[in-house]
């Protein structure tokens, strides 16, 4: 189901959830909207998915402060 982060944020409230066909604002590199395509694994399962080839990335919802797994700064 395609969700605005917004939307990821108040169904899933400091969750892990597995996103697909990501969409960012292109000045910022905020997620805007993405594909939910998993609500009920761990960010363990979701990030050995996501290493093995599975089109799929973990996003912890909520805090803004949290990093997507890979993400440097």
């Amino acid at each position: 189901m395609r969700m605005t982060k917004q939307e990821m944020d108040t169904q899933y409230p400091n969750r892990w959830i597995g996103i697909k066909n990501p969409e960012y604002e292109s000045t910022t590199g905020k997620l805007l909207a993405a594909d939910v395509v998993f609500t009920d694994k761990t960010a363990s399962e979701l990030a050995e998915m996501s290493i093995h080839g599975d089109d799929v990335e973990p996003l912890f919802t909520t805090p803004d402060r949290c990093f997507h797994v890979g993400a440097v700064m």
